[in-house]
């Protein structure tokens, strides 16, 4: 009998940053594969902050309040975080303090004294993108960011170790996310393919670490599709969680352009 089969219970998971409505954001396109195919699984609560959101269960929640957050996480058993600022154009470092740093040692720190068990933090490709492309960097290859906002993710990376100490923790250095619903719109407008991560992996991936085994108590998880090349080893990841890749982002995106591939 394989680990996740062990199982015998529901884990209580609370995750925040899923009520974004660009037509990419992962919120929506999370939600889809969650309902499809993990409603079952595992028992999800939805943090919010002022956007309403029917369908599932929700609980208000403040980052930037400490104290409120520990009295939230209380009775979770995973807390997941993809809530931030995730636009690695900025060039004002002040906008990411709050969401980014923060809100970082918030969830971290609330999980500590809520007595989470596992944290599953949103990092990006953004972190390690000072590789040049060809690379296969692994999880124990240095933070390179080349942006403000990779290197707020770095720190949550840094965070991840750190409260580790006290409870199992896994960064996912998500990749070029692309939804079903913006393949259309998302693939003509790259110029590479290596870091893909499609809709369906996402949420497999969010699965695994959820369900991962409890000596596991550090990683820094591969957020990437099975690509014909890819800028980050996921077999590390595979091994680690069980992850298994059903998409290929060159295949996957084919149909949708002309002349790149």
């Amino acid at each position: 009998m394989g680990w996740l089969e062990r199982y015998n219970f529901m884990r209580k998971v609370l995750i925040t940053g899923l009520t974004g409505k660009r037509l990419n954001s992962i919120g929506p396109s999370f939600l889809e594969e969650y309902s499809k195919k993990y409603s079952g699984l595992y028992d999800l609560t939805v943090g919010i902050n002022k956007t309403l959101l029917e369908g599932y269960k929700t609980v208000k929640i403040d980052l930037s309040d400490l104290n409120s957050l520990v009295e939230t996480f209380k009775g979770f058993d995973v807390v997941v975080n993809l809530a931030g600022n995730s636009d690695e154009k900025t060039s004002n470092f002040n906008d990411l303090i709050e969401p980014n740093i923060i809100a970082t040692y918030n969830v971290f720190e609330a999980s500590r004294r809520a007595d989470i068990k596992r944290v599953i933090m949103a990092s990006s490709i953004h972190s390690i993108r000072g590789y040049p492309f060809g690379s296969n960097v692994g999880m124990n290859d240095s933070p390179k960011p080349l942006n403000y906002y990779g290197a707020t993710k770095a720190f949550i990376e840094s965070m991840c170790h750190v409260y580790s100490q006290y409870l199992s923790c896994f960064a996912i250095r998500i990749g070029a996310y692309i939804s079903d619903e913006a393949l259309k719109v998302a693939c003509p407008a790259r110029s590479n393919f290596d870091y893909i991560l499609s809709q369906r992996d996402f949420a497999q991936l969010v699965y695994k670490a959820i369900v991962a085994p409890d000596d596991l108590k550090f990683a820094i998880l591969a957020g990437s599709s099975n690509n014909k090349n890819n800028y980050m080893d996921i077999e590390e990841t595979k091994r680690l969680i069980d992850y298994k890749p059903e998409d290929n982002g060159y295949a996957m995106c084919k149909p949708h352009i002309v002349g790149k591939l």
